[in-house]
């Protein structure tokens, strides 16, 4: 991928002369100054808690900021593996790789998977196979609910409650949704979902990887600091006859006042900058990968938007674009490839039509060699 990655370097230089967006590996640590929360993992998993490889922002500013949300938030779950139930894939098995925002819980993600993926979970009984075919679901705004979080009333550091309707209140959140399907998990939060007042159990969200395969070497990318903290998250497959990173991101609508004056409203290139620098800062540290997934809610209002143009160009095996839209009338939700020069390549790429009560459409592709 060496000619790939200088083309994409070149134009995230070009992006750095209004925006700095510069990014250094973290190393294996708990990624808050004081996280207060390692979740059980689901029934049948393993829970490694907040073991994760990171990858933050170099400027001080964007490092300080994050810092004080993530204090707010509880720590990572991670299941490497998915539970019994699923048959062995093959090098042949041909992965479906998608891609939804399921708005904070509004989702209905047991119909998305079920429809979508062939994953029914009332189906997982002992002894018993499911028929689905490989996946990797990469989501955006899932939650997840404890009363281990850290209290904490209403200040700059919480963002307002989302509270999607219909939700009721006995909604799985996304650690109990992989636990009831057996399914492997990665899940790193953001952000808090609105301040304690009392009223509802606490809760905080971000992304997460679910899959009925092995994740590997589960990685999370602190972006530039906008509007609030960002924090993508990544795992390695085997599928397609080699190893394939994929990763699940979410990028803000638009930065404070203060942020797009100063610099020019670049506030979803600056981010998607960051994010290729550091997708690439992991790949330096494996080689051998044949390709990388990427699943982002870009939260772009164009198809040319600056933030589309420097993800294609860092991922030119990506689907072009089909002219449709995900939420409403913009073109939100992305799946961007990078192949190795053997590597797979994708095919199949459509959107999902029935957006199961989120306010997003997801997509879906195929990788094959």
């Amino acid at each position: 991928m060496v000619k790939t990655r200088a083309a994409a370097t070149l134009a995230v230089l070009l992006a750095g002369c209004a925006f700095s967006h510069s990014m250094r590996h973290a190393g294996i640590d708990p990624g808050c100054r004081d996280e207060a929360l390692t979740s059980p993992a689901p029934a049948g998993g393993e829970s490694r808690g907040p073991r994760l490889e990171w990858v933050r922002s170099a400027e001080e500013r964007d490092r300080n900021r994050s810092a004080d949300w993530c204090e707010t938030v509880g720590g990572a779950v991670i299941v490497p593996v998915p539970g019994p139930g699923f048959p062995t894939p093959s090098p042949e098995d041909t992965v479906a790789f998608v891609t939804w925002n399921m708005h904070v819980g509004g989702g209905d993600l047991i119909a998305f998977l079920d429809h979508e993926l062939g994953l029914t979970c009332s189906d997982l009984r002992p002894g018993r196979q499911t028929t689905a075919a490989p996946f990797v679901l990469l989501v955006q705004e899932v939650f997840r609910r404890s009363d281990r979080l850290p209290v904490v009333e209403s200040s700059g550091r919480v963002p307002w409650t989302i509270d999607p309707q219909p939700r009721p209140d006995e909604a799985l959140d996304i650690v109990e949704i992989a636990g009831l399907c057996g399914l492997s998990l990665v899940y790193v939060p953001s952000a808090r979902n609105g301040p304690d007042t009392g009223s509802r159990p606490g809760e905080d969200k971000g992304n997460a990887i679910l899959s009925n395969l092995d994740l590997a070497d589960p990685f999370a990318i602190d972006l530039p600091f906008e509007a609030g903290r960002r924090v993508a998250v990544g795992a390695d497959v085997v599928a397609a006859g080699g190893v394939v990173r994929v990763v699940s991101a979410h990028l803000d609508v638009a930065s404070t006042l203060f942020r797009t004056l100063m610099t020019g409203n670049q506030t979803r290139a600056r981010q998607a900058a960051g994010l290729i620098e550091g997708i690439d800062l992991l790949e330096d540290r494996r080689p051998d990968l044949s390709a990388t997934v990427v699943g982002v809610d870009l939260n772009t209002w164009a198809p040319n938007e600056t933030a589309v143009l420097l993800m294609r160009t860092a991922f030119p095996e990506s689907p072009a674009w089909d002219g449709r839209n995900t939420r409403g009338p913009f073109p939100t939700d992305h799946l961007f490839v990078r192949s190795a020069e053997d590597g797979p390549r994708a095919s199949q790429h459509r959107i999902i039509e029935n957006s199961h009560r989120s306010d997003h459409k997801g997509r879906v592709l195929f990788l094959h060699r």
